[in-house]
């Protein structure tokens, strides 16, 4: 999620996997400077619960994430998209201070969150019917 206060903007933004590597991040950052005249040094933006570095695990990350995003390995297979989406926005502009991470992983948090990967872990790929869950943002 990210926020301007100078100029009361604020986008919600989907990053999963794929958007993290197609850097939707940057994209949004500047559509809110092109279309509404925010600048980067005034957004406050907030990383929320997601899969995290403990269950981001991509047995075929060979093929579905680009060599770059080869750094953010944390392990054998496993990613952390949270530092991912965090130098995304200091690249695309915000200072690293007005960055937080809400740190809660979606996957193994399950008295918490609902997750697509924990709930197929092991289900055939017929059952298709899973939950949902939403992240909202507001300015009042």
């Amino acid at each position: 999620m990210v926020y301007d206060p100078a100029k009361k903007v604020i986008a919600n933004i989907h990053s999963g996997w794929r958007g993290s590597i197609n850097n939707i991040i940057e994209k949004t950052i500047l559509t809110m400077n092109t279309r509404f005249d925010c600048n980067p040094k005034d957004m406050i933006a907030g990383i929320g619960p997601s899969l995290g570095p403990c269950c981001g695990e991509f047995l075929n990350y060979r093929t579905e994430i680009p060599e770059k995003y080869h750094k953010y390995m944390t392990g054998s297979c496993m990613f952390d998209f949270w530092a991912m989406s965090t130098d995304q926005l200091v690249e695309a502009g915000l200072k690293l201070e007005n960055i937080e991470s809400s740190g809660l992983c979606t996957r193994c948090q399950d008295e918490l969150f609902y997750s697509y990967r924990r709930a197929m872990a092991g289900s055939p790929t017929e059952n298709k019917s899973t939950g949902r869950m939403a992240t909202v943002i507001t300015i009042l």
